[in-house]
């Protein structure tokens, strides 16, 4: 395959480019056309969001269960319909719980918040 002619080699003086024509310089631009500043912004913002240190099994099944505790805790006044959405989101956060600490779970545990969760 031949190669495309590289038009500074060119013998022809009319079709070289300008000697005083200024070459681009420093980075291309960017395709998402975000400032430098909102840029940054946003690195740190993801920064500040990342956890701390690590979770282990115990705090993190104590979270689970104060979480449902308090999504269930004022079913009873809710209307029904409201209730039933809560009482999914409780067996949800279940659910997440059961996935997270799956090889390293308890029995009691499991029993204890799935009674909680009601599932």
């Amino acid at each position: 395959m031949k190669q495309p002619d590289d038009p500074r080699q060119s013998q022809n003086p009319d079709e070289r480019p300008a000697a005083d024509t200024p070459r681009r310089r420093g980075r291309p631009p960017k395709s998402d056309k975000m400032s430098d500043a909102e840029r940054a912004r946003r690195y740190r913002a993801r920064r500040k969001m990342k956890p701390k240190g690590s979770w282990n099994y115990a705090q993190v099944t104590a979270l689970a269960r104060e979480e449902i505790t308090r999504l269930l805790a004022d079913a009873a006044q809710r209307p029904a319909a409201e209730a039933e959405l809560v009482r999914q989101w409780a067996y949800g956060m279940f659910l997440l719980w059961d996935r997270t600490t799956g090889q390293c779970q308890q029995a009691v545990d499991r029993q204890a918040l799935l009674a909680l969760a009601g599932g």
